[in-house]
C-alpha cells in the first residue's frame, strides 16, 4: 500500500512539474512580448517627441515667411508709389521734376548726362520693383511648401499618437496576462512542494492507512492547484476584466442594489485614456478624434476601441448606462454632470477620486478631481 501511495504522489508531482513548466514557458513568452511592446512604446514616444519638434520648427518658419511676405508687400507698394510720383513729375514738368532737371542743363553734354542719370534711376527703381515681386513669389511658394510640410507632419504626428495609444492598450493586456501566468506559476510551485512533502510523509508513514491518507492529501492539493493554474492560463487575456468583476462582486455583497461590473476591460480603457492625457490633445467642440475632443467625443473614442458603441452626447451616453452613486463608482465607469436631459459633461473615472476628461475651450485632455469638481452621478456600462 505504501508503494501505491508513493506512486500516486509521484504522479501528482509529475503533474505539478508539467504545470510548472507550462506556466514558466508561458510567462517567459508573455514577458518577451511585453518587453517588445515596451520597446515599441519607447521608440514611438521618441518619434512623437521628434514629430512635435519638427512641427514646431515648420510652424515657426511659416510664421517667419508670412512676416517677410508682409514686409515685401509694404516695400513693393512704397516703391510703386515712388515710381508713380516720378512719372507724374515728369509729365507735369513741375519744379523739381526729372524733365526740368534735364531742361536746365547748361550744355548738350550735361543734358545727355542728366538724361542718362534719370534713365538710370528709373531703371534701377523698376529693377528693384521687379526683384521685390520675384522675391515675394518665391516666398509665397516657400510658404505653400511649408504649409504642405506642416500638414504632412500633423498627419504623421496623429498616426504616431494613435500608435502610442494602441501600444498602451497592448501593454496593459500583456501585463494582465503576465500577472495571471505568474499566479499560475506560483500555484504550480506550491503543488510541487506539496507533492514532495507528501512523498516524504508517505515514505515515513508507519502504516498503510497513514501512507494512503498522505497520498490522498497530496493528490487533492495538487489537483486543486493544477485546476487553478489551468483556469488562470485559459483566462489570462481577460485577467483585468476579471479583477474588475471580482471588485464589483465584492461591492455587491455589501450593497445589494449595486449593478454588475462593466463588461468593458477597464484596465485597457484607462491605459488608453491615460495615454491621451500625454498627447496635448486640445478641447474642440464636437471633436471626436486625436485632432481634438469634446467631453463625449473623448469617451466615445476611447470606449469605441473596445467594442462599446456610445452615443454622441453626454446626455445620451448617460441614458445608456445604469445610474449609480458617485461613491460606488469603479475604474472604467462614467461620471456625469447635470440631471436628466440637462446632463452637460461626462468623464472617465480612474479611481482614487480622479477622472480623465476633455474640460473646455483652451484646455487639453487631462486628469480632474472629484474634490475639485464633483459630478452629479456615475453610470456603469
Amino acid at each position: 500500500m505504501k508503494k501505491l501511495g508513493l506512486k500516486k504522489v509521484a504522479v501528482m508531482a509529475a503533474a505539478a512539474f508539467t504545470v510548472l513548466g507550462v506556466a514558466t514557458s508561458a510567462s517567459a513568452d508573455t514577458q518577451s512580448d511585453l518587453d517588445a511592446v515596451k520597446a515599441k512604446i519607447a521608440e514611438t514616444e521618441k518619434k512623437v517627441s521628434e514629430g512635435q519638434v519638427a512641427l514646431s520648427k515648420l510652424e515657426s518658419q511659416e510664421a517667419k515667411t508670412s512676416q517677410e511676405i508682409a514686409t515685401l508687400k509694404k516695400n513693393i507698394a512704397a516703391r510703386s508709389e515712388q515710381l508713380a510720383d516720378q512719372a507724374r513729375a515728369a509729365q507735369l514738368n513741375d519744379a523739381g521734376s526729372m524733365l526740368e532737371f534735364v531742361a536746365n542743363s547748361d550744355s548738350v553734354t550735361e543734358a545727355v548726362s542728366r538724361t542718362v542719370t534719370v534713365a538710370t534711376v528709373v531703371r534701377a527703381n523698376n529693377q528693384t520693383l521687379a526683384d521685390q515681386k520675384a522675391d515675394k513669389e518665391k516666398l509665397a511658394q516657400k510658404q505653400t511648401d511649408l504649409q504642405a510640410a506642416a500638414e504632412k507632419q500633423k498627419k504623421q504626428n496623429k498616426e504616431l499618437a494613435q500608435a502610442r495609444a494602441d501600444l498602451a492598450v497592448q501593454k496593459t493586456d500583456l501585463e494582465a496576462k503576465k500577472a495571471s501566468e505568474d499566479e499560475a506559476k506560483a500555484k504550480a510551485e506550491a503543488a510541487k512542494k506539496a507533492a514532495e512533502e507528501a512523498a516524504k510523509q508517505v515514505a515515513a508513514a508507519k502504516s498503510t492507512d497513514d501512507a494512503e491518507k498522505a497520498a490522498n492529501q497530496a493528490e487533492a492539493a495538487a489537483a486543486s492547484v493544477s485546476s487553478s493554474s489551468n483556469n488562470a492560463n485559459n483566462n489570462s487575456n481577460n485577467q483585468a476584466a476579471s479583477q474588475t468583476t471580482n471588485q464589483a462582486s465584492s461591492q455587491a455583497a455589501s450593497t445589494s442594489a449595486a449593478p454588475a461590473a462593466s463588461s468593458v476591460n477597464s484596465s485597457s480603457v484607462l491605459a488608453m485614456a491615460d495615454s491621451l492625457t500625454k498627447m496635448h490633445i486640445p478641447y474642440v467642440w464636437g471633436g471626436s478624434s486625436l485632432s481634438g475632443f469634446d467631453c463625449s467625443g473623448l469617451t466615445q473614442y476611447v470606449y469605441g476601441h473596445f467594442g462599446k458603441s456610445l452615443a454622441r452626447t453626454a446626455a445620451a451616453q448617460a441614458a445608456q448606462t445604469t445610474r449609480i452613486p458617485v461613491s460606488q463608482a469603479q475604474p472604467g465607469d462614467l461620471l456625469f454632470w447635470g440631471e436628466g436631459g440637462g446632463v452637460y459633461h461626462v468623464a472617465i473615472y480612474v479611481g482614487g477620486g480622479s477622472y480623465i476628461h476633455a474640460p473646455t475651450e483652451g484646455q487639453f485632455v487631462k486628469y480632474g478631481s472629484i474634490s475639485g469638481w464633483a459630478p452629479s452621478f456615475a453610470g456603469r456600462l
